[in-house]
């Protein structure tokens, strides 16, 4: 009885362990975000800005899991997560100190729609459109220095549109686990509304116009992780499996900067 006790133990440990790599997987992405940005633009990274960029992630992703009645539960994960929340911010803190008023005036914007990202999940078409902006957005305006107000330019990069496209093709990708919690809560996410079949389609087209758009830009990162994605996107089974299937999406999004 013991041995078994002990194992599931540890079994449960693992899955507390995949679990916050999950959670915190997202600032792996603003890292190859942010190596897309420099090799589009040829200008160098910004310390400052990139490290605000990467822990901002962190601090987001944290403090919405710990809102999370899903995490409540373990201790494990709960302590670990105000960890991260504690230095994600400290990080944030230094960094912002550094920055100049023009580059802040884009986080100001960042923060706000991070403070709404809750409410925003009520409506997962714009939660997905507005959460795939705000990733290249804020790569483009913190990742390298930028002399404009607000960072409005930032579509004008020319990888922009692709990673656009393939983030918020992820974000849709990622919904097939709640499809039918959503269905209960009344939530309309894309799955729900179209239907997985219906979804899978979607996802391929948005995927497949950023491996168009990657070809003509001569951009292999971003067309191999185009096409991964839309290979796997035709296996729902396996990307509806909590945990594990956010978690392969966000790695195939880092593959450009890998």
């Amino acid at each position: 009885m013991n041995s078994i006790a002990k194992n599931f133990e540890i079994k449960k440990r693992l899955l507390a362990v995949l679990k916050l790599l999950h959670f915190w997987f997202p600032v792996a992405l603003g890292w190859s975000i942010a190596q897309v940005v420099q090799r589009a633009t040829g200008v160098p990274l910004y310390s400052n800005g990139l490290i605000l960029f990467l822990a901002g992630i962190w601090a987001a992703y944290s403090l919405d899991r710990l809102t999370d009645d899903s995490t409540r539960q373990s201790r494990f994960l709960k302590f670990a997560l105000i960890f991260g929340l504690i230095i994600s911010i400290v990080l944030c803190a230094f960094s912002a100190a550094h920055l100049s008023w023009k580059t802040l005036s884009a986080v100001a914007i960042f923060s706000l729609l991070a403070l709404l990202y809750r409410r925003l999940k009520k409506f997962p078409l714009l939660k997905t459109l507005i959460v795939a902006m705000v990733w290249v957005w804020a790569g483009v305006a913190l990742s390298i220095s930028n002399d404009e107000w607000f960072v409005w330019n930032w579509w004008t990069m020319s990888a922009a549109i692709p990673l656009f496209l393939l983030i918020a093709a992820g974000c849709i990708l990622c919904d097939l686990k709640d499809v039918e919690s959503d269905k209960k809560q009344n939530v309309r996410s894309l799955p729900v509304i179209f239907g997985v079949r219906q979804t899978i389609l979607i996802v391929t087209i948005l995927a497949g116009i950023a491996a168009i758009i990657a070809v003509s830009q001569h951009r292999p990162g971003l067309l191999v992780s185009s096409l991964t994605l839309i290979f796997f996107a035709q296996y729902p089974s396996i990307l509806a499996v909590e945990d594990f299937g956010p978690l392969l999406v966000d790695f195939i999004l880092t593959l450009p900067g890998i």
